[in-house]
């Protein structure tokens, strides 16, 4: 059931998905302080792996070291070049690609050439800027605020269940990542709703789930949707057959979990998915979906085998889901867009979690109505100041 008893306002303006002022106020804001998932440890597998990425603009680098991993700034402390250009690779000491500047797994600066060229200089100067790093199983997140709520604190009562849906013998399924012209909080929200199942998924997800089979959670930090979710038929049939087999629980429900701001995690029988969502303009999103098939799958070699090939036809089916959606995405940024609204929007009662992620971001951001700032974040309110951001270089 939901939990709203009648329809629910707008509460973000048009202004919020097009404007450059809100953008620049959100990323330096609640995003900024927020964990963010970098990478996983399928990506870094071995020590010296490293792969690279930009996340709310800065160029990051995710490096498995022998502590474990680690995110610095992807810029080195000489002259301010980007450490590699290369999307991933091997370096167990990570070097400059312009004056060869080495440094040791902590950031420490480790070898500069022509070292005397450099005097003045003590030793641990000038090392590389680390970010805040943790993980959840083979989840890999980082942080740009140097205070703030742990990871633990900040998966809250999530963190079990994604311990076990991503757990450090869980096996990749899929990588999926693609660029939409829209802004990355239309995007979250089309993600926290099932009113646009009937109409848009209807060759894939058919009708509205009915409302007595739903079920809405609404916390301080995250939001739940649980419907029934089984796939159909023989196929089905068999397939919870081999998770029970395999000693998997079967529940034949749909889950669906927002970690705010921009990051949902969800689950069935069988198979689990995250997905971020990057802002990268006001206008511009980058949406990178990665699913899990449980641990111990690869433990029964034939029913291991069958089952993995039923999940996959079954990821594949959510991979046209996602599609679906991703075409429609650049026309509701359209109609935002539009100099002339016919009002200010509405909200049913399906889309309570969609008011409940508005009010969170418009709590961190200021009043309804002009561009916020980052001063005005919820946080920076709380705490009498502004939290620092960036780890401090490394000595």
């Amino acid at each position: 059931m939901f939990l709203s008893d009648t329809h629910l306002p707008q509460i973000l303006p048009p202004a919020a998905y097009v404007d450059d002022a809100w953008f620049k106020a959100e990323c330096e804001g609640p995003l900024a302080r927020s964990w963010h998932l970098v990478a996983t440890t399928a990506d870094v597998p071995a020590v010296g792996d490293f792969v690279t990425l930009r996340l709310l603009g800065r160029p990051l680098l995710v490096s498995h070291t022998e502590a474990g991993p680690r995110v610095f700034l992807n810029v080195c402390a000489h002259r301010l070049a980007q450490l590699t250009s290369a999307p991933s690779g091997r370096m167990c000491r990570l070097k400059c690609q312009y004056h060869g500047w080495e440094f040791d797994a902590d950031g420490s600066t480790r070898k500069i050439p022509d070292a005397p060229g450099f005097r003045p200089l003590e030793r641990g100067q000038f090392g590389l800027s680390r970010l805040e790093t943790a993980t959840c199983g083979r989840l890999i997140f980082a942080r740009f605020a140097r205070t703030g709520p742990t990871l633990t604190e900040f998966l809250g009562a999530e963190k079990e269940c994604m311990e076990v849906a991503f757990a450090a013998d869980s096996q990749p399924a899929a990588s999926l990542e693609t660029e939409v012209e829209a802004n990355w909080k239309l995007v979250v929200e089309n993600n926290l709703e099932s009113y646009h199942v009937g109409e848009v998924h209807a060759r894939t997800l058919g009708p509205m789930p009915d409302e007595k089979d739903c079920q809405h959670e609404l916390t301080k930090n995250q939001s739940v949707f649980e419907a029934p979710g089984d796939v159909p038929g023989v196929l089905g049939s068999l397939q919870r057959g081999l998770l029970a087999g395999l000693g998997f629980p079967v529940t034949r429900r749909y889950r669906h979990c927002l970690l705010l701001p921009n990051l949902t995690w969800s689950r069935v029988d069988g198979l689990s998915a995250i997905l971020t969502f990057e802002p990268l303009s006001a206008t511009r999103t980058r949406l990178t979906l990665r699913g899990f098939f449980p641990p111990r799958v690869s433990h029964a070699p034939l029913r291991g085998w069958l089952l993995r090939q039923m999940l996959k036809v079954q990821m594949a089916f959510w991979k046209r889901v996602w599609e679906e959606d991703l075409q429609l995405y650049p026309t509701i940024q359209a109609g935002l867009a539009s100099p002339d609204l016919p009002g200010t929007g509405l909200l049913s009662r399906r889309e309570e979690r969609v008011h409940h992620f508005q009010v969170w971001l418009r709590n961190r951001t200021g009043p309804v109505g002009s561009p916020p700032t980052a001063a005005s974040e919820g946080i920076a309110h709380e705490a009498g100041t502004t939290p620092e951001l960036m780890a401090e270089p490394a000595r």
